[in-house]
């Protein structure tokens, strides 16, 4: 494992990072069901989110040179300028990146101009955003229909990912206003919109993420690598961690809000912090598996 490697898979998991969280935030104050709340909400989170755009932005930007360096084995061919435009135009891989880049540029650009109120106009460009991210890597692997669905499959699972990591500053938002008595109500109705839709993204991550890992090791793939299998393992064993720190939010503490509040917002809060640092280890992880050979 080199420098180059490390480099190239930072810059993967911050660029897709970025347009998870991006995605996720606006998609959960789409659905919040408070307008009031969810503008709030959306105001105070505006700064961070807008950084995030930034990062994923320049990181997308540096994913190209990366790339090129890797091909060459070479950190100065980031700057060569006709392998830059041989990947560019002549690979699979640089037309992907084209759109990525697009993407992230036009996500921040929408990000910037657009007043708080309105955030499903983020969550749709988000979306578009992400499915670079499904139809190159590992379902490139497959051709014809198999390549389809696996890069279907894969869409869902970066979905729901993008969706659960997204949402979870914006429940630390509303978890905030529920401690405020002329809020509760309606921070009430939040929570639980949360919680339901929690339940559909963890779901889908589990049953596309079981999809996924048959489909890269499956009959076509007899003899995977241990190094790959370990490194999935590693990523599967986070997220089951992160269900389990959820699972705890829901059965656990939040019956016990009116009873003990002190007590279960303190513990909701260092549980879902606990979610966001492991999801960000996931996605260092993702990040290192796309540059990894399943065999």
């Amino acid at each position: 494992m080199d420098t180059l490697w490390v480099v190239f898979a930072l810059c993967r998991a911050v660029s897709a990072g970025a347009a998870a969280v991006l995605f996720g935030a606006s998609a959960m104050l789409a659905v919040g069901g408070s307008p009031r709340l969810g503008v709030a909400a959306e105001t105070a989170l505006r700064p961070a989110l807008l950084r995030v755009g930034a990062a994923g932005l320049v990181a997308t930007l540096c994913l190209l040179p990366l790339q090129a360096a890797t091909i060459a084995g070479d950190w100065r061919a980031i700057l060569d300028g006709d392998l830059l435009d041989t990947v560019t135009q002549q690979t699979r891989y640089g037309q992907a990146w084209t759109v990525r880049a697009l993407c992230a540029a036009a996500v921040l650009g929408v990000a910037l101009g657009l007043r708080p109120g309105r955030p499903s106009w983020l969550a749709g460009p988000a979306a578009v955003a992400l499915a670079p991210l499904a139809f190159t890597g590992h379902a490139a692997m497959h051709e014809g229909g198999w390549g389809m669905a696996h890069a279907l499959n894969d869409y869902l699972h970066v979905l729901a990912t993008a969706f659960w990591l997204g949402s979870l500053p914006v429940f630390l938002a509303w978890l905030a206003a529920w401690r405020q008595p002329g809020d509760r109500a309606e921070a009430t109705g939040a929570l639980l919109r949360f919680s339901a839709c929690g339940h559909v993204a963890v779901m889908v991550l589990l049953l596309s993420g079981v999809a996924n890992a048959a489909l890269i090791l499956g009959p076509t793939l007899p003899h995977p690598g241990w190094a790959y299998v370990g490194v999935l393992l590693l990523k599967v064993a986070l997220a089951l961690a992160m269900t389990g720190l959820a699972l705890v939010n829901r059965y656990r503490w939040i019956p016990r809000i009116r009873r003990d509040p002190v007590q279960a917002l303190h513990a909701i809060r260092r549980n879902t912090c606990r979610e966001l640092a492991l999801g960000a280890a996931v996605l260092i992880i993702v990040g290192g598996l796309g540059l990894m050979s399943p065999s």
